[in-house]
């Protein structure tokens, strides 16, 4: 029951995703991110109608896993691509480095680092028996600090505000990304603890707003040519990681034992 409750608001979320790309190419002004047709205000109740969906529906799901605490052959395997994307992200970032101030610089470096520790944390996912990606969780906590500024950066020093539906969808995207990858790099070192809740319900989050609501924008943006390659592969990356979230709510869900 709970794995079909998974799927059903999955495919929500990609409905979501499908209204949100009509959105972004036949009403939306791409330059100032201010919807040109309809209010605003509807943007935000499809949004958030599918969060409170989420929300509700994760009070269903266990608070413990067996897909946390072992082999997972399906989180490795998006995790391995999350760290490839990361790092891909962060060699598009580097590659203009003549251009950079020190806060792209920062996060540059962190993207590396973040690459670094999914690859690892999908190695770990291979193995039978529960094993932590690193002897110690400071390399995980560094590895979701390049997410930690990125929200910063989109929250504090991109011109968002309510009526900028595409900056501030953006914005909640990067928040929506750090708090799964803080859910899962918990369960990464404690796979015992009662988490799966979370993870479950962080993970539906971030699937909902980084792959279904705030790619359409970074992608059609670009496009457009009215944003950087850099910027679309940022939003190619949060998307990679609500996939990442997905598999995992999915893993969760379904786990044959669960408290």
């Amino acid at each position: 029951m709970k794995r079909i409750v998974t799927i059903l608001l999955l495919l929500v979320c990609a409905a979501a995703g499908a209204v949100r790309w009509l959105d972004v190419m036949y009403y939306t002004d791409l330059a100032t991110g201010f919807v040109t047709w309809g209010s605003y205000l509807w943007r935000y109740a499809l949004a958030g109608g599918v969060l409170v969906l989420l929300w509700l529906a994760g009070w269903m799901m266990p608070k413990t896993s067996a897909s946390l605490k072992g082999q997972s052959t399906a989180q490795g395997l998006v995790a391995l691509v999350c760290g490839v994307g990361f790092a891909a992200l962060g060699g598009v970032y580097l590659a203009a480095f003549d251009q950079l101030g020190r806060f792209e610089l920062a996060l540059a470096v962190l993207y590396l680092v973040s690459g670094v520790w999914m690859l690892l944390l999908g190695r770990s996912r291979f193995t039978p028996e529960f094993e932590a990606p690193t002897g110690s969780a400071l390399f995980g906590i560094a590895g979701t600090l390049a997410l930690y500024l990125l929200t910063i950066k989109r929250f504090g020093l991109a011109p968002t505000g309510i009526v900028r539906v595409n900056t501030t969808l953006e914005a909640l995207a990067a928040l929506a990304a750090l708090l799964f990858c803080t859910a899962q790099l918990k369960t990464a070192y404690i796979p015992g603890s009662k988490s799966a809740r979370w993870v479950w319900i962080s993970g539906m989050g971030a699937f909902a707003l980084c792959t279904c609501l705030a790619l359409p924008s970074a992608v059609w943006s670009w496009l457009q040519g009215q944003s950087e390659l850099r910027s679309m592969v940022e939003g190619v990356c949060l998307a990679l990681v609500g996939l990442m979230g997905a598999v995992y709510a999915l893993t969760v869900s379904g786990a044959e034992k669960q408290e």
